[in-house]
Parts: C-alpha cells; structure tokens; sequence
C-alpha cells in the first residue's frame, strides 16, 4: 500500500497551520469539519509529504485523549488501498483490530477511510482509491 499522509493530532488547528508554513508546508484544500468523527481537519504538503492536521471539535473527539495524554504529535499513517474491505479483512487477519469502521471521510473527497490499531504498529488509516 502507498502513504497517503501522516496524520497530526494538534490542539489548536491555527497554531500548528502557522508553525507548519514556517517548515514549508503549504495548505492543501480547504479547511473541514467531520461532523461525525468531531474533529477539524486542514491538510498541508511539503514537495511529496503530505500531512493532516487533525484538531478536536469537541470533547466527543477521538484525539481529545490523545492530546491530553502526550499534547501534539503524529498518531497514524493513512494507507492507500484499492479495496478498502479486503485490506482490512487482511490486516485483521494479521492481528489488528478495527477502531472504526468505514465511514465517508468528507475532508478526503468523500472517500471512505477505516481505522486499525495493532500493538507494536499503533494507529493505521485506510483510504479507499476507488
């Protein structure tokens, strides 16, 4: 599977989108509320890098616990794939479990993502190609 970008638990979305023009990345898109994972989204590249800023929109957001723990850091990598459940029945196959399942994910194009988790790998994203 192909990287598709590093996504980057942040606090506060405009602080990080400032500290990252500074290290020469550059937004790509706009700006997004996922209403159903409670989070902001903004993604930024940098020449092939790609990543996501990912910033919670309330207490019910998954990187809320995630930020109190550790404060900003990246958390997962998001995986490109062709066929979004044979990867993951693959990857279960393997020992990761599913944090959530397939979803749309407004922020990529409407594209649907799922998340795994594996001791030893942390947090994967999958994203669907087609």
């Amino acid at each position: 599977m192909k990287v598709h970008h590093v996504g980057y638990a942040v606090a506060d979305i405009d602080i990080a989108l400032s500290d990252f023009l500074d290290l020469g990345f550059s937004p790509v898109g706009e700006r997004c509320l996922d209403e159903h994972r409670h989070i902001h989204i903004q993604f930024m590249r940098n020449d092939d890098y790609v990543i996501e800023l990912v910033a919670p929109a309330n207490e019910r957001s998954p990187v809320g616990n995630l930020l109190k723990k550790v404060g900003n850091t990246p958390y997962h990598f998001c995986y490109e794939t062709p066929d979004l459940v044979a990867s993951i029945d693959r990857l279960k196959g393997r020992g990761f479990i599913v944090l959530a399942e397939p979803a749309e994910a407004p922020a990529i194009e409407i594209r649907r993502v799922a998340f795994l988790f594996k001791t030893g790998t942390g947090i994967v994203e999958l994203l669907e190609t087609s």
